[in-house]
Protein backbone atom coordinates (compact mmCIF):
# COMPACT_ATOMS: atom_id res chain seq x y z
CA UNK A 1 0.00 0.00 0.00
CA UNK A 2 1.49 3.50 -0.80
CA UNK A 3 1.72 5.93 1.93
CA UNK A 4 -0.68 9.16 1.60
CA UNK A 5 0.07 13.20 3.07
CA UNK A 6 -2.86 14.00 2.99
CA UNK A 7 8.61 44.32 10.83
CA UNK A 8 8.25 42.61 7.25
CA UNK A 9 10.15 45.90 5.79
CA UNK A 10 12.68 44.92 7.92
CA UNK A 11 13.44 41.28 7.25
CA UNK A 12 13.30 42.47 3.62
CA UNK A 13 15.92 44.65 3.97
CA UNK A 14 18.05 42.45 5.58
CA UNK A 15 17.77 39.80 3.58
CA UNK A 16 17.98 41.39 0.01
CA UNK A 17 20.69 43.76 1.19
CA UNK A 18 22.44 40.90 2.77
CA UNK A 19 22.33 38.97 -0.33
CA UNK A 20 22.81 41.39 -2.93
CA UNK A 21 25.84 42.84 -1.30
CA UNK A 22 27.61 39.54 -0.53
CA UNK A 23 26.52 38.01 -4.15
CA UNK A 24 26.00 41.09 -6.55
CA UNK A 25 22.85 40.24 -8.97
CA UNK A 26 20.90 36.38 -15.36
CA UNK A 27 17.98 34.10 -14.83
CA UNK A 28 18.28 30.68 -16.77
CA UNK A 29 15.70 29.60 -19.32
CA UNK A 30 12.40 30.34 -19.11
CA UNK A 31 10.95 29.26 -22.44
CA UNK A 32 7.41 30.51 -21.43
CA UNK A 33 8.75 34.04 -21.59
CA UNK A 34 9.22 33.51 -25.61
CA UNK A 35 5.48 32.66 -26.02
CA UNK A 36 4.66 35.81 -23.76
CA UNK A 37 6.97 38.42 -25.75
CA UNK A 38 7.47 36.79 -28.80
CA UNK A 39 10.89 36.76 -28.68
CA UNK A 40 13.58 33.70 -29.71
CA UNK A 41 15.29 32.59 -26.60
CA UNK A 42 18.83 33.69 -28.32
CA UNK A 43 16.78 37.45 -28.17
CA UNK A 44 17.54 37.44 -24.35
CA UNK A 45 20.13 34.80 -23.69
CA UNK A 46 23.91 34.49 -25.10
CA UNK A 47 23.56 30.72 -25.41
CA UNK A 48 21.49 30.24 -29.05
CA UNK A 49 19.21 27.79 -27.04
CA UNK A 50 18.64 29.99 -24.23
CA UNK A 51 19.80 30.04 -20.61
CA UNK A 52 22.68 31.22 -18.75
CA UNK A 53 24.04 34.56 -19.48
CA UNK A 54 21.94 37.10 -20.55
CA UNK A 55 22.19 39.47 -23.21
CA UNK A 56 21.90 43.23 -23.05
CA UNK A 57 17.98 43.06 -23.98
CA UNK A 58 17.68 39.96 -21.50
CA UNK A 59 18.93 42.15 -18.74
CA UNK A 60 17.11 45.31 -19.85
CA UNK A 61 13.75 43.35 -20.29
CA UNK A 62 12.89 42.35 -16.57
CA UNK A 63 14.97 44.75 -14.53
CA UNK A 64 12.26 47.20 -13.11
CA UNK A 65 9.82 44.75 -12.97
CA UNK A 66 8.30 43.87 -9.19
CA UNK A 67 5.52 43.37 -6.61
CA UNK A 68 6.94 45.82 -4.45
CA UNK A 69 8.43 49.35 -5.01
CA UNK A 70 12.00 49.24 -3.81
CA UNK A 71 11.59 52.51 -2.16
CA UNK A 72 8.84 50.80 0.22
CA UNK A 73 11.09 48.44 1.30
CA UNK A 74 13.86 50.85 1.99
CA UNK A 75 15.74 49.59 -0.74
CA UNK A 76 15.98 52.71 -2.95
CA UNK A 77 19.42 53.35 -2.25
CA UNK A 78 20.07 50.18 -3.71
CA UNK A 79 18.55 49.85 -6.90
CA UNK A 80 19.15 53.70 -7.50
CA UNK A 81 22.90 52.83 -8.39
CA UNK A 82 22.94 51.84 -12.31
CA UNK A 83 21.95 48.68 -12.67
CA UNK A 84 19.84 48.82 -15.40
CA UNK A 85 22.40 47.64 -17.74
CA UNK A 86 24.76 44.70 -17.64
CA UNK A 87 27.50 46.05 -19.77
CA UNK A 88 30.71 47.54 -19.37
CA UNK A 89 33.48 49.06 -21.78
CA UNK A 90 30.40 50.17 -24.35
CA UNK A 91 29.19 46.57 -24.97
CA UNK A 92 32.24 44.42 -25.06
CA UNK A 93 31.89 43.37 -21.56
CA UNK A 94 28.53 41.67 -20.09
CA UNK A 95 27.96 39.90 -17.26
CA UNK A 96 25.59 38.13 -14.84
CA UNK A 97 24.61 35.56 -12.08
CA UNK A 98 22.28 33.45 -10.91
CA UNK A 99 21.89 32.33 -7.18
CA UNK A 100 19.22 29.69 -5.83
CA UNK A 101 18.31 28.97 -2.32
CA UNK A 102 15.95 25.80 -1.89
CA UNK A 103 13.90 24.86 0.88
CA UNK A 104 12.57 21.49 0.15
CA UNK A 105 12.24 17.47 1.92
CA UNK A 106 11.75 13.88 -0.04
CA UNK A 107 8.71 12.50 -1.19
CA UNK A 108 10.00 9.13 -0.06
CA UNK A 109 9.33 8.64 3.28
CA UNK A 110 6.50 10.69 5.52
CA UNK A 111 9.02 11.46 8.18
CA UNK A 112 11.59 13.38 5.47
CA UNK A 113 13.58 16.07 7.25
CA UNK A 114 12.89 19.80 5.51
CA UNK A 115 15.85 21.26 4.51
CA UNK A 116 17.50 24.66 3.44
CA UNK A 117 19.91 24.72 0.89
CA UNK A 118 21.92 26.83 -1.49
CA UNK A 119 21.41 25.03 -5.22
CA UNK A 120 23.38 27.16 -7.53
CA UNK A 121 25.95 29.71 -7.35
CA UNK A 122 26.71 30.89 -10.83
CA UNK A 123 28.74 33.67 -12.18
CA UNK A 124 28.56 34.47 -16.00
CA UNK A 125 30.83 37.13 -18.09
CA UNK A 126 31.45 37.50 -22.21
CA UNK A 127 34.19 39.43 -23.86
CA UNK A 128 33.48 40.65 -27.21
CA UNK A 129 36.64 42.41 -28.68
CA UNK A 130 34.64 42.47 -31.82
CA UNK A 131 31.66 41.93 -33.38
CA UNK A 132 32.28 39.02 -34.67
CA UNK A 133 34.30 37.24 -32.10
CA UNK A 134 33.53 36.86 -27.97
CA UNK A 135 34.67 34.67 -25.36
CA UNK A 136 32.64 33.78 -22.08
CA UNK A 137 33.06 31.61 -19.34
CA UNK A 138 30.42 30.07 -16.51
CA UNK A 139 31.54 29.40 -12.96
CA UNK A 140 29.27 27.60 -10.79
CA UNK A 141 31.26 28.24 -7.44
CA UNK A 142 29.41 25.37 -5.65
CA UNK A 143 29.62 22.60 -7.67
CA UNK A 144 30.92 20.26 -4.83
CA UNK A 145 28.44 21.02 -2.44
CA UNK A 146 25.14 21.94 -4.38
CA UNK A 147 23.12 19.33 -6.31
CA UNK A 148 20.82 16.11 -4.50
CA UNK A 149 22.69 16.05 -1.35
CA UNK A 150 24.86 18.82 0.60
CA UNK A 151 27.62 16.49 -0.46
CA UNK A 152 27.62 14.79 -3.89
CA UNK A 153 27.06 16.25 -7.23
CA UNK A 154 24.76 15.40 -9.70
CA UNK A 155 26.57 12.57 -12.08
CA UNK A 156 28.21 14.78 -15.17
CA UNK A 157 27.54 18.33 -13.74
CA UNK A 158 29.98 20.33 -14.12
CA UNK A 159 31.43 23.24 -12.16
CA UNK A 160 32.56 25.57 -15.70
CA UNK A 161 31.68 26.52 -19.10
CA UNK A 162 33.60 28.10 -21.33
CA UNK A 163 33.37 29.02 -25.09
CA UNK A 164 34.61 31.13 -28.24
CA UNK A 165 31.88 32.11 -30.36
CA UNK A 166 32.71 33.11 -33.91
CA UNK A 167 30.14 35.01 -36.12
CA UNK A 168 31.43 36.79 -39.01
CA UNK A 169 28.04 38.59 -39.53
CA UNK A 170 24.33 38.54 -38.19
CA UNK A 171 23.23 36.94 -41.37
CA UNK A 172 25.57 33.86 -41.02
CA UNK A 173 25.54 30.72 -39.06
CA UNK A 174 27.77 31.20 -35.61
CA UNK A 175 30.54 28.39 -34.57
CA UNK A 176 31.06 27.98 -30.54
CA UNK A 177 33.84 26.21 -29.39
CA UNK A 178 34.56 24.88 -25.68
CA UNK A 179 33.48 23.64 -22.63
CA UNK A 180 29.22 23.73 -23.66
CA UNK A 181 26.15 22.89 -22.86
CA UNK A 182 24.97 20.47 -26.03
CA UNK A 183 21.54 21.67 -27.49
CA UNK A 184 19.09 19.00 -26.37
CA UNK A 185 15.43 19.70 -26.47
CA UNK A 186 14.56 23.16 -24.37
CA UNK A 187 16.67 24.43 -21.68
CA UNK A 188 14.56 24.94 -18.90
CA UNK A 189 16.15 26.12 -15.18
CA UNK A 190 14.06 23.73 -13.62
CA UNK A 191 16.09 20.40 -13.08
CA UNK A 192 12.85 18.31 -12.24
CA UNK A 193 11.71 18.59 -15.18
CA UNK A 194 10.86 14.83 -16.00
CA UNK A 195 11.71 14.81 -19.40
CA UNK A 196 15.46 15.08 -18.68
CA UNK A 197 14.80 12.79 -16.06
CA UNK A 198 14.84 8.23 -16.02
CA UNK A 199 11.13 7.92 -14.20
CA UNK A 200 11.71 4.82 -11.71
CA UNK A 201 9.73 3.26 -8.65
CA UNK A 202 11.80 5.66 -5.86
CA UNK A 203 10.77 8.87 -7.92
CA UNK A 204 12.80 11.47 -9.52
CA UNK A 205 16.13 13.03 -8.28
CA UNK A 206 15.79 9.99 -5.72
CA UNK A 207 19.22 7.96 -7.20
CA UNK A 208 22.20 8.04 -8.93
CA UNK A 209 20.73 7.07 -11.97
CA UNK A 210 17.26 9.29 -12.32
CA UNK A 211 19.18 12.13 -14.28
CA UNK A 212 19.68 10.87 -18.07
CA UNK A 213 20.84 14.69 -19.33
CA UNK A 214 22.14 16.11 -15.55
CA UNK A 215 21.80 20.03 -14.16
CA UNK A 216 24.66 21.98 -15.61
CA UNK A 217 25.62 19.31 -17.93
CA UNK A 218 28.37 20.35 -20.39
CA UNK A 219 31.54 19.05 -22.40
CA UNK A 220 34.13 19.86 -24.79
CA UNK A 221 33.20 20.27 -27.98
CA UNK A 222 31.51 22.89 -30.99
CA UNK A 223 28.30 23.08 -32.28
CA UNK A 224 27.21 25.51 -35.07
CA UNK A 225 23.82 27.63 -34.74
CA UNK A 226 21.83 29.37 -37.36
CA UNK A 227 19.41 31.78 -35.93
CA UNK A 228 19.03 34.64 -39.00
CA UNK A 229 15.77 33.10 -40.96
CA UNK A 230 12.87 34.62 -38.25
CA UNK A 231 11.27 31.41 -38.35
CA UNK A 232 13.67 29.09 -37.92
CA UNK A 233 16.39 28.15 -35.42
CA UNK A 234 18.96 25.31 -36.29
CA UNK A 235 22.34 23.74 -34.44
CA UNK A 236 24.55 21.14 -34.94
CA UNK A 237 27.22 19.85 -32.48
CA UNK A 238 29.75 17.18 -31.55
CA UNK A 239 31.18 16.49 -27.95
CA UNK A 240 32.94 14.75 -26.03
CA UNK A 241 31.46 12.13 -23.86
CA UNK A 242 33.74 12.24 -20.70
CA UNK A 243 30.85 14.34 -18.64
CA UNK A 244 27.63 12.23 -19.93
CA UNK A 245 29.73 8.89 -19.11
CA UNK A 246 29.72 9.39 -15.38
CA UNK A 247 25.58 9.34 -15.47
CA UNK A 248 24.38 5.74 -14.79
CA UNK A 249 21.78 3.68 -16.05
CA UNK A 250 19.80 1.06 -14.39
CA UNK A 251 19.65 -2.59 -15.55
CA UNK A 252 18.65 -5.58 -14.87
CA UNK A 253 18.82 -7.38 -11.57
CA UNK A 254 19.33 -4.16 -9.90
CA UNK A 255 23.03 -3.30 -11.54
CA UNK A 256 24.00 0.10 -12.97
CA UNK A 257 25.74 0.68 -16.50
CA UNK A 258 27.33 3.45 -17.75
CA UNK A 259 24.72 5.56 -19.59
CA UNK A 260 27.30 5.41 -22.91
CA UNK A 261 29.55 2.19 -23.50
CA UNK A 262 32.65 3.91 -24.55
CA UNK A 263 33.58 7.76 -23.24
CA UNK A 264 36.24 7.67 -26.69
CA UNK A 265 33.30 8.40 -28.92
CA UNK A 266 31.71 11.66 -29.49
CA UNK A 267 28.47 12.47 -29.26
CA UNK A 268 26.38 14.18 -31.95
CA UNK A 269 23.32 16.90 -30.92
CA UNK A 270 20.54 18.12 -33.65
CA UNK A 271 18.20 20.68 -33.05
CA UNK A 272 15.94 22.35 -35.26
CA UNK A 273 13.16 24.65 -34.33
CA UNK A 274 10.37 26.26 -35.97
CA UNK A 275 8.58 29.73 -34.63
CA UNK A 276 5.66 30.68 -36.87
CA UNK A 277 3.84 33.83 -36.98
CA UNK A 278 0.42 33.02 -36.22
CA UNK A 279 -0.85 36.51 -35.71
CA UNK A 280 -0.39 39.73 -34.06
CA UNK A 281 -0.71 38.70 -30.69
CA UNK A 282 0.15 35.09 -30.88
CA UNK A 283 3.32 33.33 -30.81
CA UNK A 284 4.32 29.67 -31.22
CA UNK A 285 7.04 27.40 -31.46
CA UNK A 286 7.59 23.43 -32.50
CA UNK A 287 10.77 21.52 -32.77
CA UNK A 288 12.59 18.39 -32.06
CA UNK A 289 16.35 17.13 -31.26
CA UNK A 290 18.59 13.79 -31.82
CA UNK A 291 21.35 13.20 -28.95
CA UNK A 292 23.13 9.94 -29.61
CA UNK A 293 26.69 8.21 -28.59
CA UNK A 294 27.12 4.52 -29.71
CA UNK A 295 24.12 2.22 -28.06
CA UNK A 296 22.53 5.92 -26.03
CA UNK A 297 20.21 7.61 -27.83
CA UNK A 298 17.57 10.72 -26.99
CA UNK A 299 14.72 11.63 -29.02
CA UNK A 300 13.02 15.22 -27.76
CA UNK A 301 9.65 16.96 -29.67
CA UNK A 302 8.35 20.29 -27.95
CA UNK A 303 5.46 22.67 -29.06
CA UNK A 304 4.21 26.08 -27.58
CA UNK A 305 1.75 28.48 -27.92
CA UNK A 306 1.02 31.79 -26.22
CA UNK A 307 -0.69 35.19 -25.99
CA UNK A 308 1.22 38.10 -25.61
CA UNK A 309 1.55 38.98 -22.10
CA UNK A 310 -1.46 36.73 -20.91
CA UNK A 311 -0.58 32.87 -21.53
CA UNK A 312 1.39 30.47 -22.47
CA UNK A 313 1.16 26.23 -23.17
CA UNK A 314 4.09 23.89 -23.36
CA UNK A 315 4.22 20.41 -24.39
CA UNK A 316 7.43 18.27 -24.07
CA UNK A 317 8.39 14.50 -24.90
CA UNK A 318 11.00 12.81 -24.45
CA UNK A 319 12.66 8.91 -25.57
CA UNK A 320 15.94 7.69 -24.22
CA UNK A 321 16.91 4.75 -25.31
CA UNK A 322 20.50 2.65 -24.01
CA UNK A 323 20.28 -0.22 -26.43
CA UNK A 324 19.18 -4.06 -24.90
CA UNK A 325 19.04 -2.41 -21.66
CA UNK A 326 16.63 0.23 -20.44
CA UNK A 327 14.32 2.75 -22.78
CA UNK A 328 12.32 5.77 -21.09
CA UNK A 329 9.21 7.60 -22.57
CA UNK A 330 8.26 10.84 -20.89
CA UNK A 331 5.52 13.43 -21.44
CA UNK A 332 5.27 17.09 -19.74
CA UNK A 333 2.57 19.83 -20.31
CA UNK A 334 3.03 22.79 -18.74
CA UNK A 335 0.92 26.17 -18.63
CA UNK A 336 1.57 29.59 -17.25
CA UNK A 337 -1.04 32.40 -16.67
CA UNK A 338 0.56 36.29 -16.43
CA UNK A 339 -1.64 37.08 -13.70
CA UNK A 340 0.52 40.56 -13.35
CA UNK A 341 3.29 41.50 -15.05
CA UNK A 342 5.24 40.46 -11.98
CA UNK A 343 3.40 37.54 -10.85
CA UNK A 344 2.75 34.14 -12.77
CA UNK A 345 0.64 31.10 -12.11
CA UNK A 346 1.95 27.69 -13.32
CA UNK A 347 0.39 24.27 -13.35
CA UNK A 348 2.49 21.33 -15.20
CA UNK A 349 1.15 17.70 -15.28
CA UNK A 350 4.22 15.04 -16.08
CA UNK A 351 4.95 11.46 -16.21
CA UNK A 352 6.84 8.69 -18.34
CA UNK A 353 7.77 5.34 -17.47
CA UNK A 354 11.12 3.33 -17.76
CA UNK A 355 11.38 -0.18 -19.15
CA UNK A 356 13.97 -2.63 -18.52
CA UNK A 357 14.06 -6.32 -19.32
CA UNK A 358 10.46 -5.60 -19.98
CA UNK A 359 9.19 -4.47 -16.51
CA UNK A 360 7.93 -1.20 -16.41
CA UNK A 361 8.54 1.74 -13.51
CA UNK A 362 6.85 4.79 -13.42
CA UNK A 363 6.05 8.46 -12.20
CA UNK A 364 4.09 10.84 -12.80
CA UNK A 365 3.54 14.48 -11.17
CA UNK A 366 1.67 17.33 -10.83
CA UNK A 367 3.09 20.67 -10.19
CA UNK A 368 1.25 23.83 -9.14
CA UNK A 369 3.23 26.83 -8.67
CA UNK A 370 3.77 30.97 -8.36
CA UNK A 371 6.91 32.88 -9.64
CA UNK A 372 6.53 36.31 -7.59
CA UNK A 373 9.01 39.02 -9.18
CA UNK A 374 8.88 40.40 -5.46
CA UNK A 375 11.78 43.01 -6.64
CA UNK A 376 13.78 43.71 -9.48
CA UNK A 377 15.91 40.97 -9.72
CA UNK A 378 14.85 38.87 -7.09
CA UNK A 379 11.92 35.83 -7.49
CA UNK A 380 10.25 33.69 -5.08
CA UNK A 381 9.11 30.25 -6.14
CA UNK A 382 7.00 28.69 -3.90
CA UNK A 383 4.97 25.36 -5.29
CA UNK A 384 3.11 22.56 -4.16
CA UNK A 385 4.00 19.27 -6.07
CA UNK A 386 2.42 15.17 -5.91
CA UNK A 387 4.69 12.85 -7.00
CA UNK A 388 2.93 9.36 -7.55
CA UNK A 389 5.34 6.14 -8.25
CA UNK A 390 5.29 2.69 -7.96
CA UNK A 391 6.56 2.66 -4.19
CA UNK A 392 4.55 5.63 -3.04
CA UNK A 393 2.02 8.82 -3.33
CA UNK A 394 3.07 11.89 -1.78
CA UNK A 395 2.78 16.14 -1.73
CA UNK A 396 4.77 18.40 -0.49
CA UNK A 397 5.67 22.15 -0.61
CA UNK A 398 9.05 23.64 -1.64
CA UNK A 399 9.95 26.85 -2.17
CA UNK A 400 13.11 28.55 -4.20
CA UNK A 401 14.73 31.52 -3.80
CA UNK A 402 16.32 33.47 -7.25
CA UNK A 403 18.38 36.07 -7.25
CA UNK A 404 19.26 36.91 -10.78
CA UNK A 405 21.07 39.72 -12.85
Amino acid sequence: MKPKESGMKLYIQIICGLLLWTIGMSASALPQFSLLTGDKCASCHVAPQGGGLRSDLGAYARNEISLISPESAGLGWLYALDAKKNTLLDGQITFGMDFRLQMAKSHRTEDAEEKIFPMQAAIYSQYAPAEWIAAEVTINVGHKRFGNTQTNNYPGQQPWEAAVTFRPSQSMPSLRIGMIQPTIGIRYDDHTKITRQAPSAGGINSTGTSSIIPPLYAEYGAEISYDAPRDWTLSAGVFGSRAISEVQSSAAEGKTVSLISDKNIPSLALRAVYWPHIGKNFNSFAGASYFANDDFSMINGFIGIGVNDMFSLTADYAYSDKKNIRHTQTISLEAMFQALESLMLCARIEGGTSTISGKDEYTNQLVLGVQAFLLPCIELRPEYRIMDTDNFRSGRWAAQLHIFY
